[in-house]
């Protein structure tokens, strides 16, 4: 990623940055789990790019070890307001890395209500 940016090959850096994130939920046999693992990844590796720092989803981590990934998710997706990760994600153009897109991807394993809020936040942001 580093080599890419420093040769102005944001095509490459996407790729790579993505393939990161992907590698990031390997291990778990959950492909919800598995693909919000990727979407944790690539939030932090944004926040901690744009802040210059390492930056932890600490409190959606812990969300996440509490009440578990289907009900984190709907979470999200039920706020009145976008979360800061959401706007991060449309700001680098990676809506599919959402969690909104993530339920409309599962949307079996979500109630109608969620999957309507995932479809209006996505919608508001332009997002097929």
């Amino acid at each position: 990623m580093a080599n890419a940016r420093r040769l102005g090959r944001d095509d490459v850096y996407q790729a790579a940055f993505r393939q990161l994130c992907r590698i990031e939920g390997r291990d778990i046999d959950d492909p919800l789990a598995a693909d919000f693992a990727a979407v944790m990844c690539a939030l932090e590796e944004a926040l901690s790019e744009q802040n210059g720092r390492t930056t932890r989803l600490s409190r959606t981590r812990q969300k996440l070890a509490r009440a578990g990934v289907r009900k984190t998710l709907a979470d999200l997706a039920l706020k009145p307001k976008p979360s800061e990760g959401f706007l991060k994600l449309m700001e680098f153009g990676m809506a599919d890395m959402s969690a909104e897109s993530l339920i409309l991807k599962y949307r079996q394993e979500f109630e109608p209500e969620v999957v309507a809020a995932a479809e209006r936040r996505l919608a508001e942001y332009g997002v097929d």
